[in-house]
């Protein structure tokens, strides 16, 4: 696919510590993925395609072109702060790290589980000693 994208606005925000850039993605064929316009652009300006995340790209009603906004940050840790994306990935790589601290115990629990059904047939867990529960008898009331 061919895509050709023309920068129509690069602002400095200090206050933020990133760059707000705007462009306008002219292309054919469908609208081009997000990782790939990111790429794109990185390029184009010579920034950190891992500190930089795009906020929106808007399709142009009737044109085959999109108005894109893309936040450069300094460091990717800044980005992660601040964008969806970044607290996106952030948030995912926290339930890998927490998976794979679950999937460590579970893989010790089948051993221990294969142990207590050993001793449940020795007997020794008192299988056999299972006491007979009855219900209490209600009073039933008698006609009116």
């Amino acid at each position: 696919m061919e895509m050709e994208i023309k920068v129509d606005n690069d602002k400095n925000n200090k206050l933020m510590n990133r760059r707000e850039i705007t462009a306008t993605a002219n292309y054919s064929g469908s609208t081009p993925a997000r990782e790939s316009v990111k790429q794109e652009l990185c390029k184009m300006l010579s920034l950190k395609p891992d500190a930089s995340a795009i906020v929106r790209i808007s399709q142009l009603y009737g044109n085959m072109s999109s108005r894109i906004i893309l936040h450069s940050y300094a460091t990717k840790e800044e980005m992660m702060a601040f964008e969806k994306e970044g607290k996106r990935k952030a948030k995912e790589q926290t339930a890998e790290s927490t998976a794979k601290k679950q999937a460590e115990p579970e893989a010790k629990k089948p051993k221990e589980e294969k142990k207590h059904e050993e001793k449940k047939a020795d007997g020794e867990t008192g299988a056999g000693k299972e006491k007979e529960h009855k219900k209490p008898e209600e009073a039933k009331p008698e006609g009116k």
